[in-house]
């Protein structure tokens, strides 16, 4: 059985899916398993500018301080999510990271001595001017870059049917 997992999250249905599968099965099975919960920021938020000719550089980093002290209180405030939903995560190590995802990954599970990463299934692209806002962050996985990546299993939370393709 596993020792060591990473359970990448980022708040979405289907990263929802991933914490039920670690949290309610696996963990039940194997009490003694580590858990990782990784939220990955992919670095391209750095890159948001708007009229940054209208700027100086100090309120362009004022502007960046100010998102990721708002991307944090969302990651912490998902954090408790898990934490109220599943009684063993009380014990998970929960870590938030700013990099390419795929890359993070497989440094993360590495660094970690995981020798299992869980993610959540494949969700569908919504429209680009869709005005319904999912929770969580929008991001995706390239798998093929991942696959290559790998440093240990891949788990992918099957897709549960209310959930759609």
């Amino acid at each position: 059985m596993f020792q060591s997992l990473l359970l990448c999250t980022h708040g979405t249905a289907g990263a929802r899916q991933a914490e039920q599968l670690v949290f309610a099965t696996l963990c039940a099975a194997a009490p003694d398993i580590r858990i990782t919960v990784l939220t990955i920021i992919d670095r391209d938020w750095q890159d948001m500018t708007g009229d940054d000719w209208l700027n100086s550089s100090k309120t362009h980093a004022a502007f960046l301080d100010h998102v990721q002290q708002q991307v944090q209180e969302e990651n912490e405030e998902d954090w408790q999510r898990i934490r109220r939903t599943y009684p063993a995560a009380a014990a998970a190590t929960f870590v938030s990271v700013v990099g390419p995802i795929e890359e993070t990954m497989a440094v993360e599970a590495e660094k970690r001595g995981c020798d299992l990463i869980v993610i959540g299934p494949h969700r569908k692209s919504r429209r680009l001017f869709n005005l319904e806002m999912d929770k969580g962050l929008r991001a995706r996985t390239d798998t093929l870059l991942l696959h290559r990546l790998l440093p240990c299993p891949l788990l992918i939370a099957p897709l549960h049917p209310e959930n759609g393709p």
